[in-house]
């Protein structure tokens, strides 16, 4: 009877033990790292591309892919729907905001972010079109293709995504470059 009560105290500080350490050490730390994951997501030079390569899809008319893979690019947070314009092939994404609320560089980096990652993950994608509150603008993917300076569908290799997307848009005369080259309307 003895040892039996010894191994059910034991068994009792173990899991005690072990509570403590889920609880108190690693839960806290999993947060922590899914908090700065998250907080990356927001930013084009830190956003994790292999996240949304999940959302290629063939057909721009695909609402739910176009919807779940621009909920998962920066800037997400203040989309405020999307409108489908198929005779022209546009996806018209809405944000609720006014363009002057945000850095002119960031929004310009964000803007071709997400236009090129809207054109390499959907292949009949032809324009984006950016509507905030105060104003409109389109990006069009062949005057992407000629930023890139290769066919975009190639840029579905993470490595190929960083060396050719990312790495254009670190600098801010990188960004205005970009944003000028690829831009359709303004």
């Amino acid at each position: 009877m003895k040892s039996r009560n010894v191994w059910i105290v034991c068994l009792l500080v173990i899991g005690l033990i072990s509570l403590i350490v889920v609880e108190g050490f690693v839960n806290p730390r999993l947060a922590a790292d899914q908090s700065r994951y998250e907080e990356q997501q927001k930013h084009p030079l830190t956003h994790d591309f292999t996240a949304v390569t999940k959302y290629q899809n063939a057909y721009m008319g695909n609402f739910s892919n176009l919807s779940h893979l621009n909920q998962s690019l920066p800037m997400h947070e203040r989309l405020d729907g999307y409108q489908l314009f198929p005779e022209t092939f546009t996806a018209q994404i809405n944000y609720s905001m006014n363009t002057d609320e945000m850095n002119k560089v960031e929004l310009e980096r964000v803007l071709v972010y997400n236009a090129v990652a809207n054109f390499v993950l959907i292949d009949n994608l032809e324009q984006v079109a950016y509507q905030f509150k105060d104003t409109r603008i389109v990006l069009d993917r062949k005057r992407a293709e000629q930023w890139a300076g290769m066919e975009l569908k190639a840029l579905q290799k993470p490595e190929q995504w960083d060396s050719v997307v990312r790495q254009k848009l670190v600098e801010p005369a990188q960004v205005q470059a970009a944003f000028s080259q690829i831009v359709y309307k303004y």
